[in-house]
């Protein structure tokens, strides 16, 4: 079984070449889909073998004269002959029978010419058949020449079908021996040959390039981007191309437009634009009179500056439609026209100019500046399709001046053969074009010409109203007025009235108010005219509107749909709008838009005599009530949705602005800026102590919470945990509006110290409060110290508010112990004031207690970050500390009393205490203990800075 696959496999590959290319001879090493294309090293081979660019500057066929090869014209289709002709004679060469179905082509020394059947070669001197090729099913599509080969292709499915074969065959010219063959399952299009290689359009894609003695296939250009539907082969080089043109370089193995070698002419939208500015040569070329062998682009290349670059002769190119001929620069600019007497069956670029030929054989030659004729000779012949080989044929003549474009083409719109009336609708656009304010005359009177057509009317309508000069033209033309005796006709209102409005002439106002109010204004422009007085007076016009609407309301030419209508019943005509009615409905409008309150008064009462107003221009004239509340609701709406739109693109930028969590300095400066709602709980807590006589003290404030991602604070938990003032400190953080951020939610704390004046150190709490009142509350002291954090001469303790977050020093044995005077919390007595002063005082007389009672307050205190703060002996009395969740807490007695433990989780904060007395223990969550003698330790004193990122998770 593995035998008979193996063998049917191989028995496949060799049956596929023959089933690409059919039956009979043929060579299988081309055309494959497996070759590889835009291969450098391919192409360079091929570029090598290409001749030096030269000059065209003589004829290629074997004579070495200029020629014609005529397929002649006769009415009837028979008796149709072949002929050659010298051109620079007139001089007929010979003519033989044969009805032509392809254009002639002269290639060296013969004449190729297809019939339906077949491919048939002459003798270029005496006419006579060398040999002929049957054509069954194919169409010739053309051939070249190089040497002593000629080499054709012919195709079919080009232009659609299920059917694509294409052939390509090299010949020898003069005996029609066959060299070699190619026949593949798509469509050619006629090669190009030069330098021993034959260029083969090949699927409107590729050129593949062959090698003329073999057939074999050398190299493939395929282009990504664009249509090849052309090639030919020139002195300067290999050209190929659809609309635009390639020049054969090494640049063109990239297989773009982009970076290839090319030129497309910008000749803007041409009449029944050609698909290509070279013929098409996947279609045979007519040999009969036709359009598509008609309407052709021109020009001949020149030797090129370099591989970049494509040149043609006198820069020029040629557009010629039947018997117009338009000459253009590369940039595209018009430089003259010409209107021959004579359909141009085919003609030749050359550089003095464009040498053409008429199909009744009128042979002209115009000159390449100014368009005149230069020479010209006729043959005595019908002329159906013609090839012509007449390189570098210099007659001489006079080139003479040029004439004025607008000359030649009013010449071209005035041409009275209606086969012609695209071109001369393009000449009315490049007329319109040109920056004169005379052609506005030029235009109008062209309009009037009464063998003008409709269509070409209509396009001079759109030229004047592009027109932006000569309004005079118009102006005069619309002072004329219809008068039988003398003669005078209406003026086109239809094309002066738009060209009008466009220029916003509105000095034209008075003249269309007389025309609004002629009897004799064409009923089809009088709405027209009406949208012009409403349009250019605008307020001006108003009592005209007036009289008008007043004059013709109750008309019955005026009656009747001021609009058209969908018919009455399913299948029947549509009712046409009335176009009195339409003027009258238009004089409204503009009463209503420009008349302010008394013209739309006027109008209302209009609207309501229904009994002599026409009820289509009442219900037209509540309808724009209607129609102005409906715009008015339509623009609130859509100011709306821009509004709500611009609010939802603002808070999206706000929301990719938010911090993904509040840092710690964050909270911290949201408290302080709501410092004083909480300022109110502690004042309140300390005053009611004071009253109650309590042991208790408020020596440090913090508070745990949770923020959600739109700043507001749940689940509250304040530290001391005592009513009213932790209810009171709940209320105050619920309130406080925190800046949002994008995580859903982050864990919170915050704490300060009660320490009051005796925080500054190194007299600078002296310094301090001797600015403020001697009866200044604490936090006042507090908000004097933080304006005064800018001073360099202060030191930490003394700038840095107590809301602000501090670090701790690298040693704590650094940190200055003197104790600085006690100073009095609110709501105290003065007697237990006086009574704690004294026993601080005391207690720094004696050496041990003074380092005991500062040691409550600063050594006896701790590191932060969970170290454990160590006790201070200070006069017999050893003050205790345990480790912190955050600062571990130290208490010290003054007088002989042991310090209490400050509980775990929570920063340590302080205020002075009295000889004697014990400190407090601290409550769960950020309790402190009670210590004698001074403040916390600064870097101790403010809210934790635990990673709110880990907190976040281990909630969750």
């Amino acid at each position: 079984m593995s035998n008979l696959l193996k063998g049917l496999v191989a028995a496949t590959a060799a049956l596929l070449p023959l089933a690409a290319v059919g039956c009979g001879p043929s060579y299988s090493n081309a055309f494959s889909h497996h070759f590889l294309d835009n291969q450098e090293a391919d192409l360079g081979a091929v570029l090598s073998r290409l001749p030096e660019a030269s000059q065209d500057d003589s004829p290629e066929n074997a004579l070495d004269a200029p020629l014609v090869a005529v397929a002649t014209h006769t009415e009837s289709g028979e008796g149709r002959q072949l002929a050659v002709y010298r051109v620079d004679s007139g001089e007929q060469l010979w003519a033989t029978n044969v009805d032509a179905a392809t254009q002639p082509e002269i290639l060296g020394d013969v004449v190729v010419v297809s019939t339906r059947e077949r491919l048939v070669a002459y003798d270029l001197s005496g006419g006579r058949e060398l040999w002929h090729y049957d054509l069954p099913d194919l169409a010739y599509v053309g051939a070249t020449r190089d040497g002593d080969t000629i080499y054709w292709s012919a195709t079919v499915g080009a232009l659609g079908g299920a059917r694509r074969v294409g052939h390509v065959v090299a010949m020898d010219a003069r005996s029609g021996a066959e060299r070699w063959r190619h026949e593949v399952q798509g469509v050619f299009g006629q090669p190009a040959a030069s330098g021993g290689l034959v260029f083969v359009p090949w699927e409107r894609q590729n050129i593949a390039v062959l090698d003329e003695a073999t057939g074999d296939e050398l190299a493939r250009l395929r282009s990504t981007d664009d249509v090849i539907a052309w090639a030919f082969d020139h002195p300067t080089g290999v050209y190929y191309g659809g609309r635009g043109m390639y020049r054969l370089t090494h640049r063109n193995v990239s297989g773009t437009r982009a970076d290839s070698t090319h030129l497309r002419p910008p000749l803007g939208e041409l009449p029944r634009q050609p698909d290509s500015i070279w013929p098409d040569g996947f279609v045979p070329r007519p040999g009969g009179r036709s359009a598509r062998g008609r309407i052709r682009v021109y020009f001949n290349p020149a030797p090129a500056a370099d591989d970049a670059s494509i040149q043609l002769e006198g820069d020029t190119y040629y557009f010629v439609y039947y018997r117009y001929v338009f000459a253009y620069d590369l940039e595209g600019t018009l430089r003259w026209t010409r209107h021959l007497e004579q359909d141009v069956a085919n003609a030749e670029a050359m550089p003095h100019g464009l040498l053409t030929v008429g199909e009744q054989g009128q042979l002209t030659l115009l000159d390449r500046d100014t368009g005149n004729t230069r020479w010209e000779r006729g043959l005595d012949v019908q002329i159906a399709s013609v090839g012509v080989d007449a390189a570098g044929f210099q007659p001489g003549g006079e080139a003479g001046d040029a004439r004025g474009l607008r000359e030649s083409l009013n010449e071209l719109v005035l041409d009275p053969d209606n086969r012609l009336v695209a071109a001369r609708a393009y000449a009315v656009q490049l007329l319109s074009a040109i920056d004169n304010e005379e052609i506005t005359r030029d235009l109008l009177d062209l309009y009037q010409q009464r063998s003008m057509p409709g269509a070409l009317k209509e396009e001079i309508r759109e030229a004047l109203r592009t027109r932006r000069s000569g309004a005079q033209y118009l102006m005069a033309a619309l002072d004329r007025r219809y008068d039988y005796l003398e003669e005078t006709q209406a003026p086109p209102l239809e094309a002066i009235v738009p060209a009008l409005l466009e220029m916003e002439h509105a000095e034209a106002v008075p003249l269309l108010i007389n025309h609004m109010m002629d009897h004799e204004t064409p009923a089809e422009v009088l709405p027209l005219v009406v949208n012009a007085v409403v349009t250019l007076g605008q307020g001006e016009v108003l009592d005209a509107l007036r009289r008008f609407l007043v004059l013709y309301r109750a008309d019955s030419l005026f009656a009747g749909p001021v609009a058209d209508q969908a018919p009455a019943e399913e299948g029947g005509e549509p009712v046409r709008a009335n176009p009195e009615a339409r003027a009258l409905a238009m004089a409204a409008r503009g009463l209503f838009e420009h008349g302010g309150e008394d013209g739309r008064a006027q109008i209302s009462a209009l609207a309501a005599d229904t009994g002599r107003t026409h009820a289509p221009v009442s219900e037209y004239i509540t309808g724009l009530y209607t129609a102005e509340q409906e715009a008015a609701e339509q623009e609130a709406a859509r100011q709306e949705r821009e509004r709500l739109a611009a609010l939802e693109e603002l808070r999206r930028q706000e929301e990719a602005a938010l911090p993904t969590m509040l840092s710690q300095e964050t909270i911290n400066n949201t408290f302080a800026e709501n410092a004083d709602a909480i300022r109110e709980c502690v004042a309140n807590e300390m005053a009611r102590l004071e009253e109650e006589n309590s042991d208790e003290q408020l020596t440090q404030v913090r508070v745990l919470f949770i923020l959600s991602s739109d700043g507001r604070a749940s689940q509250i938990a304040v530290s001391p945990d005592r009513e009213p003032f932790s209810h009171c400190m709940e209320q105050r953080v619920t309130d406080v509006q925190f800046p949002r951020f994008r995580s859903r939610r982050q864990r919170a704390r915050w704490s300060v110290s009660i320490s009051g004046a005796g925080s500054a150190q190194n007299g600078g709490g002296a310094a301090t409060a001797s600015a403020l009142p001697a009866d200044a509350p604490w936090w006042m002291l507090s908000q004097y110290v933080h304006e005064l954090q800018a001073q360099p001469d202060l030191t930490a303790s003394e700038t840095i508010a107590w809301w602000e977050e501090r670090d701790p020093p690298a040693d704590v044995r650094e940190v200055e112990t003197q104790q600085p005077e006690f100073e009095c919390p609110p709501g105290m007595s003065a007697a237990a004031c006086e009574a704690r002063r004294e026993a601080l005082r005391r207690a720094q007389e004696e050496g041990s207690g003074e380092t005991a009672a500062t040691s409550g307050g600063t050594t006896g205190g701790t590191t932060g970050g969970g170290t454990t703060g160590g006790g201070t002996t200070g006069g017999g009395t050893t003050g205790g500390g345990t480790t912190g969740g955050g600062t571990t807490g130290g208490g010290t007695t003054g007088g002989g009393s042991t310090g209490s433990t400050g509980s775990t989780g929570g920063t340590t904060a302080s205020t002075g205490g009295g000889s004697g007395s014990t400190g407090s223990t601290g409550s769960t969550g950020g309790t402190t203990g009670g210590t004698t003698g001074g403040g916390t330790p600064w870097w101790a004193a403010t809210g934790g800075d635990d990673n709110e990122e880990e907190e976040e998770e281990e909630e969750e």
